[in-house]
């Protein structure tokens, strides 16, 4: 199983709607996310307007004919238990999308894979792979992306 962690990019000051440089840092990572073969089979957001907008411009940017589902149980404040029962309510798919915030995510891939620490800036996104069912301490966080790669300009 695959889990894969974006954190909403920049938002506005009151935190409902992406900043105009939030939008083009995600649509500048679509080349780089569909280099890297993303398809999760589903993609779940925080119901927060800045989350649920970068989830949609997520699917876009891979273009993906599911939509994002809003799920109250990523709003902020979110913890592991409450992923992982999102996780068993989407069906029996080899991979998942969670869009949210921080501290949450950070949190939850730190769990998961056993690591003192995380560091999701806005616009990340992380790859934690399972062999099995993921439980805390059994995962592999296999790539975290920076946004600044982003901006990189190179048109890939």
């Amino acid at each position: 199983m695959i889990l894969y962690f974006l954190r909403h990019a920049e938002a506005e000051a009151d935190g409902d709607r992406l900043t105009a440089a939030g939008v083009a840092s995600l649509r500048a990572a679509g080349p780089l996310w569909r280099r890297l073969h993303l398809r999760p089979d589903g993609v779940v957001s925080s119901p927060l307007p800045r989350a649920l907008e970068t989830a949609r411009l997520a699917v876009e940017e891979l273009r993906l004919t599911a939509q994002p589902i809003a799920d109250e149980r990523l709003a902020p404040g979110a913890e592991w238990g409450g992923m992982a029962r999102t996780l068993a309510d989407t069906g029996d798919g080899r991979s998942l999308l969670y869009v949210g915030h921080e501290p949450d995510l950070s949190r939850a891939i730190a769990l998961l894979t056993g690591a003192s620490s995380v560091r999701m800036r806005k616009g990340s996104l992380a790859c934690v792979e399972f062999y099995g069912v993921p439980e805390p301490g059994t995962g592999e966080l296999a790539w975290l992306i920076d946004p600044d790669l982003y901006a990189s300009g190179d048109g890939a």
